[in-house]
This record gives structure tokens, sequence and C-alpha cells, in this order.
């Protein structure tokens, strides 16, 4: 399969994002497809996820409260 030149420049940013915080880093071709990609994915996937809850308790949509070993945890506010 061939990507398109923004495919392939949006996975070198991903492999770049995660040497950034993990300078001593080195795998294999099949280790960075499957840890490195895998993991970087997940990290920018937690970081949209939290500026999207953080847009919706700004605009009273979802409340933030912390259970037991300060775990914090998100839930619809009451309606009007």
């Amino acid at each position: 399969m061939h990507r398109t030149g923004q495919e392939v420049k949006d996975i070198a940013d991903a492999i770049f994002r995660y040497l950034a915080s993990r300078p001593n880093a080195s795998e294999t071709i099949d280790g960075v497809a499957k840890w490195w990609l895998l993991r970087q994915r997940y990290d920018d996937s937690v970081e949209s996820v939290q500026q999207a809850l953080d847009f919706l308790e700004a605009n009273g949509e979802v409340i933030r409260f912390c259970v037991s070993g300060g775990k914090v945890m998100y839930r619809r506010a009451a309606l009007n």
C-alpha cells in the first residue's frame, strides 16, 4: 500500500513525538509499529480527550470529581 505524503508525515510526526519523550528508545520496525505508534496514538488520544472534557466542563456539560486514591472522574452535569 502506498501512502500519501501527508500520511507518511503524520506517521513520522508520531514517531518523533514518541522519541522526544523517550530519547533513549530503540526498536525494530515491527516494534516501532506495534509499540511506539500505538503508544503515541494513545497518548495523543488522552490529550485530546482531556481537552474535550475541559471544554465540556467549562460549558457546564460535565463535572469533575475525585474518588478515593485521588483519581479524577467525570460525569454529566445535572440537568436544569
